[in-house]
């Protein structure tokens, strides 16, 4: 980019075809396509090399940091001006476990509170009626504002921001946490943070809604008025795109829904008297961030100018781009329990996407989230994240640091693009909602699942620790333990006695008797009935549910653990190695890798000269499995000598495998004559297999 003098114009396509050509006869006949291609979940073709010729078509590359459409961020010096908020959340289940932990974090770096209330919480907000008792799931036991006032003690609510995840309708919880700003003398229009109400959310995450979408959209109309007037510094809408990455949805997916969720809001809103320009800087959008690095700092760049186009065409000024935030969570779905301590790396390279690509909030994962219960030296190393990229790193020295790469330029042209067409597909079919009802949403990110799933278990996608590199003397993680309940007024309590309001009351009542009864106690529950004047059940749809790509892994090790106890040993599979190690040591170590991923006991200390040798010693192993490993060359010799004598020695009851797969398939079907009955290679689903194997073995049911 500093060049002084241009080169000619016909001199880049000479210069790469002659660097194709070089490369092509490196490759000595092997497709290029093939060897140097690579194609993501998103279809998107990676190529090998990106120049300048890849920009041709690119939209927005001659705009500034803090221009329209915001390419390049919002900020004209980036996190110079302001850096991400530190928004870390807490996985505890009472208001006192929370409010330990986040005081304590407030002290020592994070900045800003993220409040996730349980789902049975959440739940009566639908239901509109108090969740039954018993342990909390899925966050923070919050029946009231005495509950509220514990989770939230210590927290200076004039200067921390607060996210406070309300559901799908906000009037309950935010009547509670307004009652509870006021009770403290904090002006309303001080507070930050965001009360985010999205109903479209919780009936993708629960395939129920108690509450029709068009009531729900009237009390997030209202609520978004209201707060403009009253709390104009607190966001009030809510679009969750994680939840489609967390189930296995690609960044395209993401991206295009959460147009096609926020596009609804708008118009619903819009319908309702709230104007573009008002709901478009209410929102608080929320992604995944998966472990793809460049995708990902690619998706979070190619939002901002997606965001700013449908704003555009609902006639809103474009600087309404900037104002609405976006919050980056590491992503679930490839965190393990197995080896945990290599989430740690994960959260960090996903955590350095979502900053180069521009998010405003930011929560990194304790390497032991998963298990449902962090302490204080996983919250301290998540935390720590945020300082050494911010201070250590310096990624905050730069405005769109990315900016300028061939090749992240291009990607986010091609996830934008493709993430713009699936979204005008959506609308075609009649926006979000009836495309939700229809399943298409749902049907497309289960294919997605389907097909990461099929690459965890073939290992093309590598989880380090799990299905590849395994360490089977570790210690295993396990998931918490519940915490007891015992915040304060518990749910049964009955609270105080609502006033009855007349059918088609307006919202601005209806808020002030939920204020009113929040102070005198009311729990979730009740407070719900004021936000509703024509209760009606949403029609079902499919849920959609996250979960994450090493459970099928887990269970394996889990199985050969629980064997292990029972039996004295793990299952064990026999390497019958053949000839000296430059013969048999490729293969060799490939079975073993692949066999420890399962929880396997390898037993590969001999080599042999002879199939009846390696047949004896087999046998004499008492393992129910043996892995034939040699060459294509010394196969047809072998592979008929050793399953007899393996065969015979053991009266039929050993499972003989051959490392590798011969490309004939008139030679497999003459292995498998022979004895043969598994083939282990770079194509082979590991997992299917292994969970076959384990299943014969009495050891998985």
């Amino acid at each position: 980019m500093n060049e002084t003098t241009k080169a000619p114009a016909d001199a880049l396509p000479e210069a790469l075809a002659r660097w194709k050509k070089t490369v092509e006869a490196e490759l000595k006949g092997a497709s290029f396509d093939k060897k140097l291609v690579t194609r993501t979940f998103e279809g998107v073709s990676l190529q090998p090399l990106y120049t300048r010729a890849d920009l041709a078509g690119v939209a927005g590359l001659a705009t500034r940091p803090g221009e329209a459409p915001f390419l390049r961020g919002v900020r004209a010096q980036g996190y110079k001006e302001r850096t991400w908020e530190i928004a870390q959340e807490i996985a505890a289940r009472t208001p006192q476990a929370f409010n330990a932990a986040v005081v304590a974090d407030l002290m020592h770096g994070q900045d800003s509170v993220t409040l996730t209330p349980a789902i049975a919480t959440r739940a009566s907000t639908r239901a509109g009626k108090d969740a039954p008792g018993g342990t909390p799931v899925g966050g923070v036991a919050i029946a009231n504002l005495a509950d509220l006032t514990v989770a939230l003690a210590g927290v200076d609510l004039n200067a921390v921001p607060v996210h406070l995840r309300v559901g799908a309708d906000a009037l309950p919880l935010a009547a509670t946490y307004l009652t509870l700003a006021r009770e403290r003398g904090v002006k309303w229009e001080n507070l930050t943070g965001s009360l985010a109400a999205d109903p479209l959310g919780e009936w993708v995450e629960t395939g129920l809604l108690s509450d029709g979408l068009g009531s729900l959209y009237d009390s997030l109309a209202e609520w978004t008025g209201w707060s403009e007037k009253y709390a104009p510094r607190l966001q009030t809408i809510g679009v969750d795109a994680s939840i489609w990455g967390d189930a296995g949805g690609t960044a395209v997916h993401e991206l295009a829904f959460a147009l096609a969720a926020a596009t609804e809001y708008l118009r619903a809103l819009a319908e309702r008297g709230v104007k573009p320009d008002i709901a478009g800087a209410r929102m608080r959008f929320q992604f995944a961030v998966g472990p793809q690095f460049f995708t990902e700092i690619a998706k979070f760049r190619a939002w901002r100018p997606l965001w700013t186009r449908v704003l555009a065409a609902f006639g809103a000024n474009e600087t309404v781009g900037a104002r609405a935030t976006v919050h980056a969570t590491t992503g679930r779905w490839n965190k393990t329990l197995l080896d945990a301590h290599v989430n740690m790396l994960r959260v960090t390279t996903e955590a350095l996407s979502a900053v180069l690509g521009g998010c405003d909030s930011l929560h990194v994962a304790p390497f032991d989230e998963v298990t449902g219960v962090t302490d204080d030296f996983s919250r301290r190393i998540a935390r720590n994240v945020h300082t050494l990229l911010a201070e250590e790193f310096s990624f905050t020295q730069t405005a769109d640091p990315a900016g300028g790469s061939w090749y992240v330029e291009k990607l986010t042209d091609e996830l934008a693009r493709k993430a713009w067409a699936l979204f005008q597909t959506i609308e075609a079919r009649g926006g979000f909602a009836a495309a939700l009802r229809e399943g298409i949403p749902q049907k497309l990110i289960a294919e997605a699942a389907v097909e990461k799933t099929d690459a965890v278990g073939k290992r093309r996608l590598g989880l380090i620790g799990t299905n590849l590199f395994p360490n089977l003397k570790e210690k295993e993680t396990v998931m918490g333990a519940p915490q007891p309940s015992g915040s304060g007024k518990r749910r049964g309590d009955k609270g105080p006695q609502l006033v009855e309001l007349p059918a088609g009351t307006g919202w601005p009542v209806r808020f002030e008797a939920a204020l009113a009864a929040a102070r005198g106690g009311a729990s979730i529950g009740q407070l719900t009935k004021l936000s509703r004047s024509t209760p009606s059940a949403e029609q079902s749809i499919s849920a959609v549910t996250a979960w994450r790509a090493s459970v099928g892994f887990e269970r394996l090790r889990a199985a050969s653990t629980a064997f292990a106890q029972r039996t004295g040993k793990r299952p064990r599979v026999f390497l019958a190695k053949f000839g000296p190690a430059a013969q048999h040591k490729a293969r060799a170590d490939f079975a073993a890798g692949f066999f420890a991923t399962g929880g396997f006991e390898v037993l590969a200390k001999q080599n042999f000269d002879t199939a009846e040798t390696a047949a004896e010693a087999a046998a004499a192993s008492g393992a129910p499995v043996a892995v034939l490993c040699s060459t294509d060359e010394t196969y047809p010799v072998l592979v008929p000598a050793f399953t007899s004598a393996a065969k015979a020695s053991r009266l039929g009851g050993l499972t003989i495998v051959l490392a590798g797969l011969p490309a004939d398939a008139a030679v497999v079907a003459s292995y498998r004559t022979a004895g043969v009955d598994e083939f282990i290679h770079v194509r082979a689903n590991v997992h299917d297999l292994l969970a076959k194997l384990l299943t014969q073995i009495g050891a998985l049911t």
